[in-house]
């Protein structure tokens, strides 16, 4: 049995942005009445500032967790602020950046070094080459939201199926999120990517010997009762070896990768990925996806991506091979995005919280506090 997993906005075509307009400012505002971010993504290749008006702030945030998003990002959902309508990047900024054309209205742009999801450009009419162009701004590129962020809640979780993420967040500094279905008067309009596909199978019994085995076996169909040592430890499967763990992280080197608040990671045995659905064609990073690309963010990590919509793929480490990190938000199961017949989830905490403070302090903590209720409720079905 297995579960198609495309990295691409495919499914569910929205256009599902939020627009708060504001005021036109003059240009002798002067300096200490704005206050300016600074956005980059984790090579450094885009580095640059957004001056936003004092009396504009907080921004709002919002996390939207529609079909297509998800597939975009590789995260649960986008975390975008939306910026006032005088904010025009400088043309050689747009210039390094490469555009996936999101929707008829929507150009979503990424570094194209290390897939950071860093802006997009909307227009209200995409018919009218007059209509009005406004952007927005991945939250995960900025370098300090906990004051200047005003998180307003989560959209088109009718997409998820389980609440998603947003059983995930549910206050942030005392505020209890809005949880809303979908968005009125927002037409269908979404583009595909279909950039890059691949195929996980459920794990078997060489997915728990996999780091004995691997890579001498590489497909889960090779190993046999005989390969199996006396006995074994190994953390990679869960709940009596039915499903792969799966988990929040909060690193500073996943935030800039991806340009959101929090990456989500599956934990799955190299030979339990396939290119096919018959898991006849084992995965390979080197062979069998043309459009899948590779950053390494330090010596031994290496981030695939994918060169179309830059959708997060995989992270892999070099002192565990036998190991793939697959973006949860590509998943494609059947019950719904958090994948819960799949994915046994760490709910104890999010990795890595230490690099979330001070920048985002009161967003994590938030998290934080959620991840415990929704283990009590995860043990209360039980």
């Amino acid at each position: 049995m297995v579960a198609a997993i495309v990295a691409a906005a495919w499914h569910a075509p929205y256009t599902c942005r939020f627009r708060v307009t504001a005021k036109r400012v003059s240009i002798g505002t002067m300096v200490d009445e704005t206050h300016t971010f600074k956005a980059s993504c984790i090579c450094g290749n885009i580095s640059h500032e957004i001056s936003i008006r004092k009396a504009d702030l907080p921004l709002k945030g919002y996390m939207c967790h529609c079909d297509s998003c998800r597939h975009m990002t590789g995260a649960l959902c986008l975390t975008v602020t939306f910026l006032p309508a005088y904010y025009e990047p400088a043309k050689s900024l747009v210039e390094k950046l490469k555009g996936f054309q999101f929707s008829k209205r929507i150009i979503q742009y990424h570094c194209p070094t290390c897939g950071c999801q860093m802006m997009a450009r909307c227009v209200e009419d995409a018919e009218d080459p007059d209509s009005k162009v406004t952007w927005d701004a991945t939250t995960g590129t900025l370098d300090d939201i906990d004051k200047h962020i005003g998180w307003q809640g989560h959209e088109f979780l009718s997409d998820t199926l389980d609440g998603g993420f947003a059983d995930m967040l549910l206050e942030v500094h005392g505020k209890k999120l809005d949880r809303w279905p979908g968005r009125f008067g927002e037409g269908k309009d979404q583009l595909p990517c279909g950039g890059v596909e691949f195929y996980v199978r459920r794990p078997s019994p060489g997915s728990v010997i996999v780091k004995e085995v691997w890579p001498n076996k590489s497909s889960a169909s090779d190993v046999t009762e005989s390969d199996a040592p006396d006995s074994i430890e190994q953390y990679w499967l869960h709940d009596d070896h039915t499903k792969f763990p799966a988990g929040l992280c909060g690193c500073d080197s996943c935030r800039l990768a991806s340009g959101v608040e929090a990456t989500f990671w599956a934990f799955v045995p190299y030979m339990d990925i396939n290119l096919d659905k018959e898991g006849e064609l084992p995965f390979k990073f080197e062979v069998g996806i043309e459009k899948l690309k590779k950053y390494t963010s330090s010596p031994g990590c290496h981030r695939y991506f994918c060169d179309t919509c830059a959708a997060t793929c995989f992270y892999m480490a070099d002192d565990r091979k036998f190991m793939v990190d697959i973006s949860v938000g590509l998943f494609a199961a059947a019950e719904g995005a958090k994948a819960l017949s799949w994915l046994s989830w760490r709910t104890s905490h999010m990795g890595f919280l230490e690099d979330t403070i001070p920048r985002a302090e009161r967003l994590s903590g938030g998290i934080g506090t959620a991840l415990k209720s929704w283990e009590q409720h995860l043990q209360s079905e039980n």
